[in-house]
């Protein structure tokens, strides 16, 4: 019989952080479980966005305190590590002695071929650090993101990438791609810092909210799928989360998962929160949508996220002579086609003449809000 991945939910409510964080990992077998005297860790945060609104990277308490935790238990180096520049402001290395700060835009790294990838088959640069750690502790920002439902753990992943080689994510196909990275890289300790957390539009928009919660795990897939409960979404519905368990990287179902601390229901900050738009339906009255093989939900929820934002900043707008084509299309003529034309993703590219071309498999989340802008002329 297989083992249950354990999740951990602890509040940090009136509670010192680094004691919480002790308190989420002494729930799934404590510290000396994930390291060892003499291991060299790596941590990896999500702190590649300056941005100085709370929520928007990953706790920095939280992730010193981990630092100091395993420097406790004898670990023989620590690194805090992140793809942008960015990482030097959360993490001033003048300032912290338990850990060496690195950049990995700036780091060594190797080219690789990623063993069993589904869509990303050329070599990728891997920072050294990230294959030759003895320990990865993978420490997501909670968030809704318009094209995943979700960014945690898995997604979190992405920034081992040094540079703009993330492009190659969205154009490779990002789900498949999420799954490709996770099953080449390993994460041996997951703890997600919804201390704040990321609701609506995200990351066209979004905003942070007080959530005081720390959720842990000894899986990258069980510690998504509870934080996904968390958000009201269902781990079912998201691609990158069925892809992962359908590949043996872990449970998304409960019952494969045991949950200790505090339950999820018993998080009072959850039960407001809706799951942003992810559907354009509602707005094929305002602009013309043209996919008649059905999109992927990628594509769906980009444009969704664009066209919601546009209309809550322009509600005047005038949207009619617009149309977005999404999807695989057999032939273009076909349809009723508007003056201006926006080709949406990478299925669209045999028609990429014929209007304002979108690339990615699904392009990056504002890139369907700033093609309306451009072919609408909007400030």
């Amino acid at each position: 019989m297989n083992q249950k991945s354990k999740v951990s939910i602890v509040r940090t409510t009136n509670k010192n952080i680094y004691n919480a964080v002790g308190d989420a990992i002494d729930l799934i077998g404590g510290i000396d479980k994930f390291v060892k005297s003499g291991d060299v860790v790596l941590i990896k945060p999500n702190a590649f966005i300056s941005k100085e609104e709370k929520g928007f990277i990953s706790d920095p308490d939280v992730v010193l305190s981990i630092a100091r935790l395993c420097k406790e238990q004898g670990a023989k180096e620590v690194y805090i590590g992140e793809r942008t520049p960015s990482v030097y402001k959360w993490y001033p290395q003048e300032k912290i002695d338990i850990a060496k700060v690195v950049c990995f835009d700036d780091t060594h790294f190797n080219l690789r071929v990623l063993p069993n990838a589904r869509v990303i088959k050329t070599a990728v640069p891997i920072p050294k650090i990230v294959e030759e750690c003895d320990v990865f502790i993978n420490v997501p920002g909670l968030r809704f993101h318009a094209l995943t439902i979700i960014s945690n753990g898995m997604k979190n992943i992405m920034g081992i990438m040094p540079k703009e080689t993330t492009l190659l994510i969205h154009l490779s196909g990002l789900e498949d791609a999420i799954v490709d990275l996770n099953y080449f890289r390993r994460s041996n300790l997951v703890i997600s810092t919804a201390i704040h957390t990321i609701v609506g539009n995200f990351p066209v928009t979004g905003y942070g909210i007080e959530s005081n919660t720390l959720i842990a795990g000894d899986n990258v897939v069980a510690v998504d799928s509870v934080s996904a409960l968390i958000l009201n979404a269902d781990p079912h519905n998201i691609r990158h989360l069925t892809l992962a368990n359908d590949l043996g990287l872990g449970p998304i179902d409960m019952g494969n998962i045991e949950l200790v601390g505090e339950s999820i229901e018993s998080l009072e900050w959850r039960k407001n929160i809706a799951l942003p738009i992810i559907d354009y339906e509602n707005f094929r009255d305002r602009i013309n949508i043209i996919d008649p093989f059905k999109a992927c939900q990628g594509c769906k929820r980009a444009v969704s996220s664009g066209l919601s934002d546009i209309i809550e900043n322009y509600p005047d707008v005038d949207l009619s002579d617009v149309t977005i084509v999404l999807g695989p299309v057999e032939d273009l003529d076909k349809f009723k086609l508007t003056d201006k034309i926006i080709l949406f993703g990478n299925c669209t590219f045999p028609y990429r003449d014929r209007g304002l071309y979108v690339q990615g498999c699904p392009p990056r989340a504002n890139m369907a809000k700033q093609a309306i802008k451009d072919i609408k002329n909007l400030k």
